[in-house]
């Protein structure tokens, strides 16, 4: 990990991702590789001043390899932060390997509902999910979300 804070972590990996001008728009969520739940969970909550009770279980992430933890808007007041850690030796056990613990994931939401779902789309914590292409950074992967998940209540 890097001499930064995951607060620093957590706000250039925003950065990087709303200034890239292939970006699908503004982010919903960002996910925080771990490996090892309860203690990112513990750190996280501390570092970003949330309640106690902010993470539950959301769904596994298929295409990440990960279970998740989520607090709704939890950055900034409006991105959700997704805690992963891996469940099975797919990607993120790799990310975690190359890069250590920090953030490794985007969700962006689209409002083509269509290109989200069917071949191609897998579940996640934010429901289907379908990955962006992108040159931004080999640490960080965009993933596209449904319109519903925009719209549940932090």
């Amino acid at each position: 990990m890097s001499g930064l804070s995951p607060v620093e972590l957590i706000q250039a990996a925003l950065a990087a991702a709303t200034s890239d001008p292939g970006g699908p728009g503004l982010p919903w969520a960002l996910g925080w590789a771990t490996v090892e739940l309860d203690r990112a969970e513990r750190e996280l909550t501390a570092d970003l001043r949330l309640p106690a009770d902010a993470f539950t279980l959301a769904t596994d992430s298929l295409l990440l390899g990960a279970r998740c933890r989520v607090a709704r808007a939890a950055i900034g007041g409006d991105v959700a932060l997704a805690i992963l850690e891996p469940a099975t030796e797919g990607q993120l056990a790799g990310m975690l390997a190359r890069f250590g613990e920090g953030p490794v994931a985007i969700w962006f939401v689209t409002e083509d509902a269509a290109s989200v779902s069917g071949p191609g789309a897998f579940p996640g914590p934010f429901g289907p999910e379908r990955p962006v292409p992108t040159a931004s950074s080999p640490a960080l992967r965009w993933f596209l979300i449904g319109p519903a998940a925009g719209t549940i209540p932090p």
